[in-house]
């Protein structure tokens, strides 16, 4: 049994790879005379023209292969997936193609590319007639409408933002479609894993024309088709398997992409709000940037094939991971802790400089703004609550040895409303939701852990009471444990928010800080940020990035790496007006006449005017 599976996967593995392989030269000599060319901008990392849309060759070649297997190759494996699947799938990718494709060709906005996501993930809804079942809670038609879409549209955006680079998209889906068919082959379902495998050898086909130098792109037609795709895949095969699949899978599927697209999320939220409080030109959520993951590789001096192996090797890693959860489930629940935690670690260290400063310039308004002052006394009640629903579930989960803690959403909700009413009414008692947490004190802390541990102690005999059948050693290792999951969140966000505000007042309050423009905003610029940083690593408040200026037009109130191109040089009077400048800095290769220009405009001011390279920085 086992050598005749092996044999199907090599050969479906085999016959899509080969389809790619001869279909994608066509491809590339069919692309110009059909408009499909991809000409680059200021945005993009490639220079040339180069055929885009390459997404249909893998298109074909996943289909054919599932269709050949199917119907010749003995489709009659064990799995969720099955032919009924394939064909609905099948529908429902063809609406995604041709968006897809009229978008490459095109152009399209983006609210109607939605629209065409939106149109192709409900249709393969209908189509299948899924049902959704979590927590033993049947979500009915719409609500499953609902899950569906915010699962598949989150997964296919985040494979289509991380599609800018050779062979990084192809790369990153092949690896998770291999996570997925091990998944499969461990829990024995066969046939869901020659789909995988089917989408495997498609990948592998296109990385031989996609990696660099790429002869041909995926373009939208194949980002949106390959996180289409998994997200399927995952969902309809392993969502119906385990509770623990769906809560991890969208990370363990699209892990660099879900994490490249959460961040960018991030910072152009806080670059929104902080220009509607600035009265600033608007900034949309949806606007792209040069501030993606490989993005910021390539500014640290990787090459392009150095960076996609890179991100190859940390999706590996991910998927190791998801597949060990899968396999060893709560054996691995301490682990994965430890994990998470060293990996938030790493991401604040290395990976958030750029979010946690525009985070940061947005705490700085709270002292300015009355409305942010405002949000944050219905912030902290809100975030308790959500945490504390959470912590319910998760204690409750631990303590049951992974079943299913909590049966029907009535249940739930009478469990959640006994555990966090004795915690918040204490809160209140300490007055600790009119605290303001910038100016707390250690006793503070301490007055929110003894509400979270008497509030706990209260619940638990309420519990007792009114439940006499109740296993008494089971409801108190499930008040242990939700009194360290709640403590962690409660006083932690807290805790994290006094930092970052203190950090941002430091910074905002230090006189003797060197308040810098920086003329030039390409590499060199971008250099000459790196090095202010790292050199002021124990001091950060003595120096003060303003922006940048640079005369490439179209690139003003743009940011780089958090800070804002001011303008150029018709602009720097007004600049030096609007703020204190105490040194511009020129970097890269700029002309006598331009640094004439400089010393003409700052001549009767206290401005020094520096001339910076990779070497030394010296006087103008």
């Amino acid at each position: 049994m086992i050598q005749e599976n092996l044999i199907k996967y090599v050969a479906v593995f085999g016959l899509s790879m080969m389809i790619v392989i001869l279909l994608t030269p066509l491809f590339i000599k069919l692309a110009p005379r059909i408009g499909l060319m991809d000409v680059p901008d200021e945005r993009c990392v490639h220079k040339n023209i180069t055929p885009v849309g390459g997404g249909l060759v893998v298109f074909i070649a996943f289909n054919i292969s599932c269709y050949l297997f199917y119907h010749y190759l003995g489709g009659n494996l064990d799995g969720l997936v099955n032919n009924n699947w394939w064909f609905d799938f099948f529908i429902a990718s063809s609406i995604l193609l041709i968006v897809g494709l009229i978008d490459d060709c095109f152009g399209m906005r983006p609210l109607i590319k939605l629209a065409g996501q939106i149109v192709a993930c409900t249709t393969l809804y209908v189509l299948s007639d899924y049902h959704v079942n979590l927590l033993n809670v049947d979500f009915g038609f719409w609500g499953g409408l609902i899950f569906v879409l915010i699962w598949t549209v989150a997964i296919i955006n985040a494979f289509n933002l991380i599609d800018g680079l050779d062979g990084l998209c192809s790369g990153l889906a092949m690896i998770s479609a291999i996570g997925l068919a091990a998944i499969f082959i461990l829990r024995g379902t066969s046939g869901d894993a020659l789909v995988c495998i089917a989408l495997i050898g498609a990948c592998f086909g296109f990385l031989f024309y996609n990696f660099h130098p790429a002869k041909v792109f995926l373009g939208d037609t194949g980002s949106m088709f390959l996180g289409f795709s998994l997200a399927s895949i995952g969902l309809y095969a392993g969502g119906k398997g385990s509770f623990l699949i769906i809560l991890a899978a969208p990370f363990f599927i699209a892990g660099i992409p879900v994490t490249d697209t959460l961040l960018a999320i991030w910072r152009r939220s806080m670059r929104k709000a902080i220009a509607e409080r600035q009265g600033l030109p608007a900034v949309k959520v949806m606007q792209p940037d040069k501030e993606h993951l490989h993005h910021r590789l390539l500014n640290h001096g990787f090459k392009q094939h150095h960076v996609a192996l890179v991100l190859y090797a940390i999706n590996i890693a991910i998927v190791c991971i998801g597949v060990l959860v899968m396999v060893l489930k709560e054996r691995m629940l301490g682990m994965l802790l430890i994990i998470g935690l060293f990996t938030i670690y790493l991401f604040v260290k290395y990976v958030l400089h750029i979010e946690l400063w525009e985070t940061h310039r947005l705490i700085r308004l709270a002292d300015k703004t009355p409305g942010l002052t405002r949000l944050s006394m219905i912030f902290y009640p809100a975030f308790d609550l959500l945490w504390m629903s959470m912590a319910v579930w998760s204690a409750n989960y631990i303590a049951s040895y992974g079943n299913i803690p909590v049966h029907g959403f009535m249940n739930w909700a009478a469990q959640f409303l006994l555990w966090e009413n004795p915690i918040i009414l204490l809160l209140l008692y300490f007055k600790l939701y009119f605290k303001v947490w910038q100016s707390s004190f250690f006793k503070d802390y301490l007055y929110l852990i003894l509400a979270i541990l008497l509030g706990s102690v209260v619940s638990l005999a309420l519990l007792l009471t009114l439940n006499e059948g109740n296993n008494v050693l089971f409801s108190i290792n499930v008040m242990a444990l939700f009194v360290l999951f709640a403590s962690v969140g409660v006083v932690g966000i807290r805790i994290v928010h006094y930092f970052i505000r203190a950090w941002a007042t430091d910074n905002a309050n230090n006189d003797n800080a060197r308040h810098i423009i920086i003329y030039g905003a390409g590499a060199y610029g971008i250099l000459y940020l790196h090095e202010c940083y790292l050199k002021n690593t124990s001091d950060p408040g003595t120096i003060n990035i303003i922006g940048f200026m640079e005369d490439v037009l179209y690139i003003k109130n743009d940011h780089v790496y958090g800070k804002t191109v001011l303008g150029g040089m018709n602009e720097l009077s007004s600049i030096l007006t609007e703020h204190t400048v105490d040194e511009i800095v020129v970097t890269g290769d700029v002309s006598d006449d331009v640094c004439s220009q400089l010393k003409n405009i700052i001549n009767n001011t206290s401005i020094k005017l520096l001339k910076w390279d990779t070497l030394a920085t010296h006087m103008v």
